[in-house]
């Protein structure tokens, strides 16, 4: 199974938020998902209801096993961005350090870029969220510098925080759908239940069972399921 890289040029944009809410999307599908939190806020467990306390096992300790929330194993992959090992590992690209027989998902951080280019190698898909905001809509030549961004062929775009009641956020989906078309492969709307879920500690699928993000999350999974290729386990049965 693919490695799907997580990663924006500017922060702020919730790219954590999508990240956990993809694994947890493709693995309500019946796919094996591992969850890697490569980051240094170590925010990643928040969406799944952990405690800042809890602690993820690390992806170098071979001993461990992550924990598993909702059918997602949840992994610490900072650790290991800062070992030698691993990135000398990732430099040899014919050869993946990932779980073959798994979807491995990747939050790195906005300002990792190197982390980023290293994995960028291993991955089928590059998922770079923008919010409709000036600072992300300029940070939008900073995806893959020194290349247009309309020709990055693993990269697709969704737009998050969108607010049909503010002039620029409805501008800003305009001139994105335009820009990249089918590969603005989804929008997710803002709503203010995702921040009172994470502040309660509770997933937001439990939380707020009627937020309109939970279905506009259900068609980005959908919508990377698809571009990916993947077939499920209930598929592969038949």
């Amino acid at each position: 199974m693919p490695l799907i890289l997580c990663h924006s040029p500017v922060g702020g944009v919730g790219t954590t938020f999508l990240t956990a809410h993809l694994a947890l999307g493709l693995a309500s599908r019946g796919y094996d998902v591992t969850a890697i939190d490569f980051t240094h806020a170590d925010a990643l467990k928040l969406f799944f209801g952990m405690l800042p306390t809890q602690e993820i096992p690390a992806m170098t300790d071979a001993a461990s096993e992550g924990i598993v929330v909702d059918g997602v194993e949840l992994l610490s992959g900072h650790a290991a961005a800062q070992s030698g090992s691993f990135g000398r590992l990732l430099a040899q690209h014919a050869t993946s350090p990932f779980d073959d027989d798994r979807i491995v998902i990747a939050d790195v951080a906005s300002a990792d870029l190197a982390l980023k280019t290293s994995l960028l190698s291993h991955a089928a898909l590059h998922l770079c969220a923008l919010a409709p905001q000036p600072t992300s809509l300029a940070a939008l030549a900073k995806v893959q510098p020194g290349t247009p961004t309309i020709d990055l062929e693993q990269t697709v775009f969704v737009l998050n925080q969108l607010d049909d009641t503010r002039k620029l956020s409805r501008h800003s989906q305009i001139f994105l759908r335009a820009l990249f078309g089918e590969k603005l492969i989804a929008t997710v709307r803002r709503d203010e239940a995702v921040n009172e879920a994470l502040a309660s500690f509770q997933p937001v699928a439990r939380y707020a069972k009627q937020s309109v993000v939970l279905s506009d999350l259900a068609t980005l999974t959908a919508a990377i399921e698809t571009r990916c290729g993947f077939v499920s386990r209930e598929d592969r049965a038949q």
